[in-house]
């Protein structure tokens, strides 16, 4: 019975404690190492902001030997953290973790916890958060594309995690991947360039909106405008006649919920001046999400 009682005590703070139970129905046995902390609650959060997650560890068997804090989500798969060393029975901490930036409004990961003990048994536990995107100024990238690259340039612009990256569609073999392909057309053979803007992702859509403020375009202010052109019916797959000083928004739209991603503004500063697919170049300036 005295074995039982961290637990109690635990409940009755209002924490619940996963453990790691061995098998045996009634010989049930206690494990031999828990944390309490609020797993139960789901936190929202901001991200780029710090998150203090407090813990208390014990050890009922052996002693504590380290802690290994890991991060989960969609965009940057499996992160661990950090391998914190633990000593003695008992452990009082607060784990300062700075919270990811993500492209989308809302995304949800988990916070995970594993400590050891010097009997070798282990004890997992995760914290789910939900993350949300604070408004933040957008760093800009120049791009350079070609329609029919040589080896060596780009023709595209993929957004992984909100990042702007140029690209080779000759590289790309999945065609679920979130990429935007600029100026190229795949089912044209001659060598006239087409001065525009095209997508072959299912999943991405843009809108032409000369009046956004580029210039001082912020996360939110991306988002909002698109998800409005989004309500109108003014998204699409493709957009042409390109001109310098056209500015366009990229994003993706969940068909379930109706809202919006956004994934980048650019202002054209350089369309082809010939109808050379090879030579001619487009020049973008593109605002990703992520900073």
């Amino acid at each position: 019975m005295k074995k039982l009682l961290p637990f109690l005590a635990a409940i009755c703070l209002g924490a619940i404690i996963w453990a790691c139970d061995d098998e045996g129905g009634e010989d049930e046995k206690e494990s031999p190492v828990y944390i309490i902390a609020d797993w139960y609650k789901k936190d929202s959060v901001i991200g780029g902001r710090h998150y203090f997650f407090k813990m208390e560890i014990q050890a009922t068997q052996g002693t504590l030997e380290k802690l290994v804090m890991t991060a989960v989500d969609g965009y940057n798969g499996r992160r661990e953290l950090e391998t914190i060393e633990l000593s003695g029975t008992k452990k009082k901490t607060e784990y300062d973790y700075l919270l990811p930036i993500f492209p989308d409004s809302v995304v949800e990961m988990e916070l995970r916890a594993t400590v050891t003990t010097s009997e070798g048994e282990e004890w997992n536990g995760s914290k789910k958060l939900k993350v949300f995107a604070a408004d933040y100024t957008l760093t800009e990238q120049e791009f350079t594309l070609v329609e029919k690259p040589a080896p060596g340039k780009y023709n595209a612009l993929r957004f992984s995690g909100g990042k702007p990256e140029a690209i080779s569609t000759e590289d790309i073999t999945d065609a679920a991947m979130q990429h935007l392909v600029i100026a190229y057309n795949k089912d044209q053979t001659d060598n006239v360039a087409s001065k525009g803007i095209r997508t072959y992702a299912s999943n991405i859509r843009m809108a032409r909106v000369n009046y956004f403020d580029y210039s001082n375009a912020k996360y939110n202010s991306v988002l909002n405008t698109f998800q409005d052109r989004y309500n109108v019916g003014e998204i699409y797959t493709s957009i042409g006649d390109l001109k310098a000083g056209d500015i366009i928004l990229i994003g993706t739209i969940n068909e379930s919920t109706k809202k919006a991603t956004a994934l980048a503004a650019i202002k054209v500063s350089k369309v082809p001046e010939t109808n050379d697919q090879t030579d001619d170049t487009y020049s973008f300036l593109v605002k990703g999400m992520a900073r």
